[in-house]
């Protein structure tokens, strides 16, 4: 085989349901999203260096991983992304972008992209998301890198608004104090944790929201969200049951019933609301997914909302 081809898509977050430490060791929770990275990779086998887009680094990182791992003398290609996430905001895209490409990368090889497997390589470039796996997923992200997947997820629509800005996810966790604020809030992650887990077994949207905001609301401690507390009040008024944040990032969700708002009228006026009363840079609705890599039928699609 000397040239193939190999297409994935990994979903994005709305942020962690749950962000936190358990006795000093740093665990998530996810909360996959239709929001997708889908990659194309077309290989080379007999020639050497990779054509990418501007920027992605971290995608040229794991190929040339995947190529040592293999040990292949010669593996080179294109890539191409079919859709991305927005960066910097807390919504997996990097972990997306790695998962995508060694996905897409091992199905053109004829291998199967296997959850654990691309934990394995997204895990050696950066503190990493769960969303290779299926489901909602607990992931040590920083330091051992055990997993267990919970539960499906849970039918939830997202009112996600950011204020501009990014925060970089190796920063993050390499910032002085980190430590001392798991420690400080390791009572209510606990008591966060207990609630998502009972929600995710439960089929309980409003238990999983409960949590996502207790954990959000430990997060502001080092990484403030000035709207918070006027956002989660107009949610609850509105008929949300809670918020849930992204912990390394700017993104802020309202959490609502999945057909809350079943008409595009009914969204169109909602986001003119939001807009006018929080003056959001961005602004996007999110259902909740499945989680895990899906392999598409069609070579191009849209991350619309």
């Amino acid at each position: 085989m000397d040239f193939a081809i190999g297409l994935a898509r990994c979903p994005g977050t709305c942020g962690e349901w749950v962000q936190g430490a358990r006795k000093g060791i740093p665990f998530l929770l996810d909360c996959p999203i239709d929001r997708f990275s889908e990659a194309k990779v077309a290989l080379n086998m007999q020639a050497t260096g990779w054509d990418l887009p501007l920027g992605k680094l971290k995608a040229l990182q794991v190929l040339e991983l995947l190529k040592e791992d293999l040990g292949l003398p010669a593996l080179s290609g294109k890539v191409e992304f079919l859709q991305q996430l927005p960066e910097g905001k807390g919504m997996a895209s990097s972990t997306a972008d790695i998962t995508a490409v060694v996905a897409a990368a091992l199905i053109a090889l004829g291998e199967a992209p296997v959850p654990d497997r691309l934990a394995h390589f997204a895990l050696r470039i950066e503190p990493s998301d769960s969303v290779m796996f299926p489901g909602i997923t607990e992931i040590e992200h920083v330091h051992r890198h055990n997993h267990r997947v919970l539960g499906p997820a849970v039918p939830a629509l997202f009112l996600a608004l950011d204020w501009g800005g990014a925060i970089d996810t190796k920063v993050f966790n390499a910032r002085p104090g980190l430590a001392e604020h798991y420690r400080f809030n390791e009572a209510e992650i606990t008591r966060a944790y207990t609630l998502a887990r009972e929600g995710i077994e439960q089929t309980d949207l409003e238990k999983l929201a409960v949590a996502g905001t207790i954990s959000a609301r430990c997060n502001l401690d080092i990484n403030m969200k000035s709207q918070f507390e006027p956002f989660l009040s107009w949610v609850l008024q509105k008929g949300g049951l809670g918020v849930v944040t992204a912990h390394s990032g700017t993104l802020l969700a309202g959490v609502f019933p999945i057909d809350y708002f079943p008409s595009f009228e009914l969204r169109k006026n909602l986001r003119l609301e939001v807009n006018q009363q929080f003056t959001p840079a961005y602004l996007d609705i999110f259902n909740s997914h499945s989680g895990g890599i899906v392999v598409p039928k069609k070579e191009k699609t849209e991350n619309t909302g």
